[in-house]
């Protein structure tokens, strides 16, 4: 899960108005005897009321005397919660995680191993949101949306610096964003990017080949020094300096009011923030438009965020389980989250989609995900990688300076006994 990602404003009520087909009873194993619950802990801002009000009905039909209770989590805190249900005689039968979530629960033993298991459209899942749900070559969490960013611009202000076609290379957004610089004045940004800004600033590295770091056994190697990946950050640092005048030691927490408020042409964002900013600022909501980040060889790969499903290894419903995660990420029900705005799990849905969630899918082909050791997240915790950046933009390191002393971090934080 990123932050920023979960936080779909106005979704709700766009899948509210969604009328589902005639309920149908899912596949996979048979309804346990007797009566039960099957208790499901989703996080807020997932599927909206309507949506699992429809899910729920038609399990609870295809396996009468089985009750469905959704419980709804905040995202903070959530680790806590987890793991005292998790080491209870009694955990939830079914849980939402977001995607960083998955590893360490799985490795410690949490989660059941779904490897066996059939889902609808497992061979064109979303590699980002496969990759997450995965440990040991062994599946515990099962796709449910994904989501990505995109660059996300102004009509008015790009008609005025005369721009007409939206950039397919990564040297045409560079030329776009001097020229939006230009005509803005002098504390105007081409393209607002912050300097801690790494899920923005790291497609940079996988787009020329580079990876944050490397697997042989049990041993973990630091990437960030290679040639490949010392290409890509260089292009990245070229892209800031050139184009953006935002701070080196802030995020990407400001987005939306940065561009809402004309200080630039152009930001990397999520694709809720344009429904977000256009509800804020109506006079805006015809003046935003997206389209894929830019690479040097078409689209720049993303990092794809969002959520999987995973059942609990304590549940005493793994069936009843396996069938609600079944019928939940299964094509039905991705088609209707993808027409509200969510990106489906599948590229095979790719037809569902429109407007910026088909750009989002159209950027997802290409996607990358963090290293997969149960100890990225002391990693991403110290921040290691957003104080590489930083220094970078900053003019304090040189890339090659920088990603050496993030190389030995990341090597003694992933090797650690």
């Amino acid at each position: 899960m990123i932050k920023t990602l979960t936080r779909r404003r106005a979704l709700g009520a766009a899948l509210a108005a969604i009328t589902l087909g005639t309920a149908a009873a899912c596949g996979g194993a048979e309804a346990e005897d007797g009566p039960a619950t099957l208790n499901v802990w989703l996080m807020k801002d997932s599927a909206p009321d309507a949506v699992l009000q429809q899910v729920n009905t038609e399990f609870q039909n295809a396996h009468p005397g089985v009750t469905v209770s959704v419980q709804i989590l905040e995202w903070d805190g959530r680790d806590v919660k987890w793991k005292t249900a998790l080491a209870s005689d009694t955990p939830p039968d079914v849980l939402e995680m977001g995607n960083t979530d998955v590893l360490a629960y799985a490795a410690s033993g949490g989660l059941t191993d779904l490897t066996g298991r059939e889902f609808e459209n497992q061979a064109t899942w979303l590699q980002g949101l496969t990759e997450a749900g995965s440990y040991e070559d062994k599946l515990y969490g099962v796709p449910y949306y994904g989501g990505d960013r995109v660059v996300i611009y102004r009509k008015d202000l790009w008609q005025k610096a005369g721009l007409s076609a939206e950039p397919t290379t990564l040297a045409e957004l560079k030329a776009a964003g001097e020229k939006l610089q230009q005509s803005g004045g002098a504390d105007f940004s081409g393209l607002y990017f912050p300097g801690r800004y790494q899920y923005a600033a790291l497609p940079f590295l996988y787009d020329t080949g580079g990876v944050i770091a490397t697997r042989n056994g049990e041993k973990w190697a630091g990437a960030l020094s290679s040639p490949q990946a010392q290409a890509g950050l260089t292009n990245w640092a070229d892209l800031v300096k050139a184009v953006s005048k935002a701070p080196a030691d802030t995020d990407e927490t400001n987005l939306p009011d940065v561009l809402a408020q004309g200080r630039t042409g152009m930001i990397i964002g999520q694709a809720w923030m344009v429904g977000s900013i256009g509800k804020e600022h109506p006079e805006l909501a015809d003046q935003l438009a997206a389209f894929p980040v830019p690479g040097t060889a078409g689209p720049m790969p993303v990092f794809l965020g969002g959520s999987n499903l995973a059942s609990a290894a304590a549940s005493r419903h793994q069936d009843l389980a396996y069938d609600w995660i079944k019928l939940m990420t299964g094509t039905k029900y991705q088609t209707v989250l993808a027409q509200g705005g969510l990106l489906p799990n599948s590229t095979s849905l790719s037809g569902a989609v429109t407007g910026i969630t088909k750009i989002q899918m159209d950027a997802a082909a290409k996607s990358w995900f963090t290293p997969t050791s149960t100890k990225w997240s002391d990693v991403d915790n110290a921040q290691v990688l957003m104080d590489m950046l930083q220094s970078i933009a900053a003019g304090d390191a040189t890339v090659a300076e920088a990603t050496k002393k993030a190389d030995e971090q990341i090597n003694q934080m992933l090797n650690a006994a």
